[in-house]
């Protein structure tokens, strides 16, 4: 009973998370260029976000098994804090690029204990309660762009409406940490002296690289492979798209509202696809769920430049990309979690984690190079009609794989 009121606070905490860093992540692209900042400078920032858990990943997934998911929340939560507190007193591009480095170690921790803390008990009220928390994470991220445009639309001057949702998100980072705070006197930390590796080892280098070694070891088993391999794909069209969508949209004429509107109909998606969730797994294996999913959103990114032009179009779009995002994440995570024990549930999270970083990296890095270069349109056309590429090829290739799988032995 006391593991259930937990999980109930990893999924309602899941979308407190979400909710500030969506309030404030989509203007970052718009206040940087009020600042000055070029396409390929915007893709060069939000890279950074990434560049900081390719190194702590691992490492941190195995002070969630060692510390608990709850310690690792609050001192992921020191992160969060220090880096929206960046953004609201940037000036200038180098504190804003920082901001985005701490950021990236904040998601990298607290999404890794997020996802462990609701990811216990048996298998039935595992995969329900991933469920529920993969919603709540989709309404946060629904909920924050609403709420940051409201506060952002309230300036006349845009780069002081951005500054204040900045201040808000910071605001509401604060009052989080205190609930934190009080759910942590609570919960059951493990024991860390009983650990099989101890907290000091694992800032060690020997314990950095034995992390690493541990975790890429998970990635021999199968399911593994399938949900890592789907996660980075579609997380790659998802970072191009929170990145750059904002600026293309005001660059074809989107008022602050509408562009806060639009990515908050995104997460609206994510959170209603999870009530056919359950029909599409009753359907169809969770492998080709994922497949379909990663399949529509790339077929998302490649028509989105025909789509621009309307803005009913356009939310029409967002509505199905956020319905196919929303139903990778649980999915990935739920045939992960089904291949490994529940102490390394931690390690397995911050391999994902690791996986997501990566296309963070690649994505707004060869996005904003030939959106500097070419065009935002043209950057679009390029994208989507890679991942349609490479996605159709990987839905060939895990389908045939399946395919022998299920084939029963002679």
């Amino acid at each position: 009973m006391q593991n259930d009121r937990f999980a109930l606070f990893g999924i309602f905490g899941g979308f407190a998370f979400f909710a500030i860093t969506a309030l404030a992540q989509p203007f970052f692209s718009l206040y940087a260029a009020e600042l000055g900042a070029s396409t390929f400078a915007i893709g060069a920032m939000v890279t950074l976000k990434a560049l900081l858990p390719l190194f702590i990943a691992m490492p941190a997934g195995q002070l969630i098994d060692t510390l608990g998911p709850v310690r690792m929340l609050q001192a992921g939560s020191w992160f969060l804090l220090t880096g929206l507190a960046c953004m609201v007193f940037s000036e200038g591009l180098w504190l804003l690029a920082l901001s985005q480095v701490l950021l990236g170690a904040a998601i990298v921790i607290m999404a890794s204990a997020f996802q462990v803390l609701v990811a216990k008990g048996s298998r039935e009220s595992r995969n329900e309660a991933i469920k529920r928390y993969s919603m709540w994470m989709s309404a946060g991220g629904m909920v924050g762009p609403l709420i940051g445009g409201a506060i952002a639309s309230t300036s006349s001057v845009p780069m002081d409406g951005y500054h204040l949702a900045f201040l808000a998100a910071t605001g509401a980072t604060v009052i989080f940490m205190v609930v934190l705070l009080a759910v942590a006197r609570r919960y059951p930390h493990p024991d860390s002296q009983a650990a099989e590796i101890k907290t000091r080892d694992v800032f060690r280098l020997s314990g950095i690289t034995g992390s690493y070694r541990s975790g890429l070891h998970l990635a021999h088993l199968r399911p593994v492979q399938f949900g890592l391999t789907a996660t980075f794909l579609i997380m790659f069209i998802q970072a191009l798209y929170m990145s750059f969508l904002p600026l293309y949209l005001a660059e074809n004429g989107f008022s602050t509202m509408l562009i806060a509107v639009t990515v908050s109909l995104k997460g609206l998606a994510g959170m209603l696809s999870r009530y056919g969730l359950n029909l599409l797994i009753r359907r169809f294996a969770l492998e080709s769920v994922l497949m379909g999913a990663g399949l529509i959103s790339a077929l998302c990114v490649l028509v989105t430049p025909l789509a621009v032009g309307n803005p009913l179009t356009m939310l029409m779009l967002v509505a199905v990309l956020g319905g196919a995002v929303g139903v990778n994440l649980p999915v990935s995570i739920m045939v992960m979690v089904d291949a490994v024990g529940e102490g390394q549930r931690g390690k397995l999270m911050g391999l994902r984690l690791l996986s997501n970083r990566l296309s963070q990296i690649i994505s707004p890095l060869t996005f904003g190079l030939v959106g500097s270069a070419f065009g935002l349109t043209a950057a679009f056309w390029s994208a989507g009609g890679m991942l349609v590429a490479v996605v159709g090829g990987f839905t060939v290739v895990a389908g045939r794989s399946l395919r022998r799988a299920q084939e029963p032995a002679e």
